[in-house]
């Protein structure tokens, strides 16, 4: 069997995606490469914005980067690593068949983040398994990659997102209730005029180091599956 999609990237809330990999995204967008997001819950219990101005938002980001969005509306803080959320997952790994499944970090100071990746590191294994009891013919990616957390370690890959930077950046203020500078709203860290900087001088830095001006950065397991490599070379393909 063939994959349907080349790239899923999933996150725990709307705008996880766009913080770490917004760029690759609009670059696979770009290059004709099937890409996706799949949002595990709403965000509902974030301490600004509502579940419906996040889903708004959500989708016109997506739109800004040209790919489609899926939420599973798991109970936001409150979804667990329990048989019940597994299967739900399996069966959206099985339906949507990635060749590659990029998670979020597996440390950071998020428990949901921290949940989610390993919720879906299992839910990628087991819907690999013919007989284990779940909808949809069974399905498993060929590589697992994940996003940075607050402190990471060296990054096992670079892209050059320099084409693609400035709808990358739009798509990450789409998220206006989240990201925005408001005084009627609570601060919170990542609403912080600093957190954005910090977006910028990530990319920044991992574009020092590949020569370019932007570039988002990627861990996985060594050695590098070879359909990272092959996704690699196809994003920096000359548009």
């Amino acid at each position: 069997m063939t994959h349907d999609l080349d790239i899923l990237a999933l996150g725990a809330h709307p705008d996880d995606v766009e913080v770490h990999v917004g760029g690759i995204l609009a670059l696979a967008s770009d290059r004709g490469i099937k890409a996706a997001i799949l949002d595990l819950t709403a965000g509902d219990l974030g301490t600004r914005g509502t579940a419906e101005t996040r889903r708004a938002e959500a989708q016109q980001a997506a739109g800004i980067l040209g790919v489609p969005r899926i939420v599973l509306d798991f109970p936001d803080g409150r979804f667990t690593e329990d048989e019940s959320y597994r299967q739900r997952l399996m069966a959206e790994i099985r339906r949507l068949r990635p060749r590659i499944l990029i998670l979020p970090p597996p440390e950071d100071r998020h428990p949901d983040h921290r949940r989610a990746h390993r919720l879906a590191r299992e839910a990628a294994y087991y819907a690999g398994l013919k007989n284990y009891p779940c909808p949809v013919a069974p399905w498993r990616p060929e590589a697992l990659a994940w996003v940075g957390g607050e402190n990471p370690d060296p990054p096992d890959l670079l892209v050059d997102v320099s084409a693609a930077w400035e709808r990358r950046m739009a798509a990450f203020d789409a998220f206006g209730s989240q990201f925005a500078q408001d005084a009627s709203q609570p601060v919170t860290r990542i609403a912080h005029s600093a957190f954005r900087r910090g977006v910028l001088g990530r990319a920044m830095h991992w574009g020092s180091l590949r020569m370019c001006d932007w570039a988002e950065a990627l861990w996985c397991e060594r050695p590098v599956p070879m359909a990272l490599i092959q996704l690699l070379a196809r994003l920096e393909e000359p548009a």
